[in-house]
């Protein structure tokens, strides 16, 4: 494995870089994006320039590229081997508000999003040693009226990050700002850490923080995201799991899910540990979410739907207040396997906006959700929907594990919630409102379930409540 070391350049002795130096040069190299005729003035496009630099550092054997300070604009980046892309504090990459300096790019990894290019403001495809660091800012100018398409899920929206099928990758102590898409995500990659990074996303349609998506041996640490979509969301839309991974002492706010596993889950999930979590009410006094709840939709959502295993999963340490879901665990069977554009679909492929006759992933169909241990965690002022957990008729989830759970409820249910027959319906698209209704309960409610084991599970009402605590239904 190689490192690469992101301090101060004053700590190494470099050789200065001249347009004639050659290829055999000392094995660091340090790049001044200036030296390409880079300007920090937030009117100049860097594009060129700043790829000049990346292009030159990884054909020499890599290095650093370093903004040093000011406001650099540019529009979509690539990253390459051996690279680190150093943002000192001070500095702004700012992607530039003109869409024609971001470019529809294929993946190399068909995935059920994947069937069509995206763009994104840095990007990486198939590299190997690639970092992100500094202390510096970078921003996607996410609020530019040119990225405002109004389409759920588009392409044309870059993403902040892109890496892609990319192997030792790290992006570390970080301001990420404003994407106009996901801020951050991670298909079909290995070895990839997280790690210090501040970010906040509320700028346009689907703002999530991070998505790790179909990736192994990954860490993320340390890190304060407040997004409008989903906070930290673990997906496996390719055809390969989201596979060892931890997640740890990290702050999420969402208007969404704060920290989540699906919704698409083809390649299902495996060997996952979450622990130390706080989820609190976003900061945000702007709403770009469709469902506008400020206090966020779920704490905790776990779901595969599209015909991935989920197994192996722990969480512990949690502490959340004012979402409106505290828990959802949900098996389902949706089986989606291309998806153009995703959208808030209903009951099948057809409402999620799949051509049949389209490149597609691969559906294992191997439906199963088990052994997931949720310990040692505090809701409060949470509802009006309890924690849910559920499979459906034929395949329940398997030895899920509540222990040392409290929830303090804030919202009472209705009596709609009371009486409507609850829609256990499988196919649809996984959240806490795919019901029909609250539910008749306020505390926990399960269906479909084999081995489930709750211990020291404790709800509090809300003033008001007339539903029951629990409900425990088709075993």
């Amino acid at each position: 494995m190689s490192f690469v070391f992101c301090v101060d350049a004053n700590a190494f002795f470099l050789q200065p870089y001249e347009s004639n130096t050659p290829l055999l040069v000392p094995s660091i190299h340090d790049f001044k994006v200036e030296q390409f005729g880079a300007k920090a003035d937030a009117i100049t496009s860097n594009t060129k320039a700043i790829q000049a630099a990346i292009d030159e550092c990884s054909a020499i054997g890599g290095g650093k590229v370093e903004l040093s300070g000011g406001i650099y604009l540019s529009g979509n980046l690539t990253l390459k081997d051996n690279v680190t892309l150093f943002i000192n504090s001070g500095s702004t990459l700012k992607a530039i508000p003109d869409t024609s300096e971001f470019k529809l790019i294929q993946s190399s990894v068909i995935s059920r999003m994947d069937v069509v290019p995206w763009k994104a403001f840095i990007r990486a495809d198939s590299q190997r040693n690639i970092h992100l660091c500094g202390g510096g800012i970078i921003d996607g100018s996410g609020e530019s009226q040119c990225f405002r398409d109004g389409v759920e899920n588009s392409p044309n929206r870059p993403y902040g990050l892109l890496f892609v099928n990319c192997t030792d990758v790290s992006v570390e102590n970080l301001k990420l700002r404003s994407s106009a898409f996901w801020m951050q995500r991670y298909f079909s990659c290995s070895n990839v850490r997280i790690h210090g990074l501040d970010v906040f996303n509320h700028a346009n349609k689907n703002n999530d923080g991070l998505d790790i998506d179909s990736s192994n041996d990954v860490m993320v640490s340390d890190c304060h995201i407040d997004s409008s979509d989903d906070g930290i969301c673990i997906k496996s839309e390719g055809e390969n799991p989201s596979k060892n991974i931890v997640v740890t002492n990290c702050i999420v706010s969402s208007h969404a899910s704060a920290v989540k596993l699906g919704t698409g889950s083809v390649g299902g999930f495996e060997n996952i540990c979450i622990s130390n979590i706080v989820i609190h009410r976003s900061i945000s006094k702007i709403m770009m979410h469709p469902m506008r709840v400020w206090g966020g939709l779920s704490g905790i959502d776990i779901a595969t739907t599209d015909g991935g295993t989920l197994r192996q999963v722990l969480i512990t340490n949690v502490c959340m207040e004012d979402v409106q879901n505290p828990i959802h665990i949900r098996l389902g069977n949706r089986l989606s396997g291309n998806v153009a554009r995703q959208g808030y679909g209903d009951a099948a492929d057809k409402s999620q906006g799949v051509n049949e006759n389209g490149k597609s992933t691969k559906i294992a169909g191997d439906l199963k959700l088990e052994d997931v241990t949720i310990s040692n965690l505090f809701a409060k002022n949470v509802g009006p929907y309890p924690v849910i957990i559920a499979g459906y008729e034929g395949h329940p989830v398997k030895r899920i594990t509540l222990r040392d759970v409290t929830i303090q409820c804030g919202t009472p249910g209705t009596n709609h919630d009371k009486c409507t027959p609850v829609n256990w319906q499988a196919n649809g698209y996984p959240n806490r409102g795919m019901y029909d209704t609250c539910l008749p309960v306020y505390g926990l409610i399960t269906n479909f379930t084999e081995g489930l084991v709750v211990e020291n599970f404790h709800a509090i009402p809300a003033l008001g409540e007339f539903r029951q605590m629990e409900m425990h239904l088709s075993k």
